[in-house]
């Protein structure tokens, strides 16, 4: 499960950990998953950030292969109501990562065995993963935003 401000800085740095993510969801290595709500966030956001045809392309493509799924109830405190919805998604979603820079959802740490990372952490398991990692690995990364 990607945070928008991940999204907004894949954009910004094609070399990012954050790009490298996003172009492993569109090549189908990993799966991020969504809710409705989710991605009327990321569209709306990125429409009014994003005005160079080639990233809404990406980002279209992104979420073309994105799975939707319901979002489910959680159980925790945060400072900034709008994060709830990552988190719901990710539940929802039966997700094994968040992946995102707000400190918000980073001081959460986990929720429901949900660990929520920074965007360097993710890709280091996606890339251990790729290099031939054991099965636990596979099967840790498969669930959430990110899984091959």
């Amino acid at each position: 499960m990607f945070d928008t401000n991940v999204l907004i800085d894949a954009f910004q740095d094609d070399f990012s950990a954050q790009a490298k993510l996003l172009d492993a969801v569109i090549n189908g290595e990993v799966t991020a998953v969504v809710t409705p709500a989710v991605e009327r966030e990321y569209r709306l956001i990125l429409h009014w950030l994003i005005s160079d045809p080639q990233y809404e392309d990406r980002i279209n493509d992104f979420l073309a292969a994105t799975k939707k799924v319901t979002p489910q109830r959680v159980d925790t405190q945060l400072d900034d109501a709008e994060d709830y919805k990552i988190l719901q998604a990710a539940v929802g979603g039966e997700a094994d990562l968040v992946v995102t820079h707000d400190h918000h959802l980073l001081s959460v740490g986990e929720l429901e065995g949900i660990r929520i990372v920074r965007p360097q952490e993710a890709w280091a398991i996606v890339q251990e993963e790729g290099e031939g990692g054991s099965s636990e690995w596979q099967d840790f990364i498969r669930g959430f935003g990110i899984g091959r």
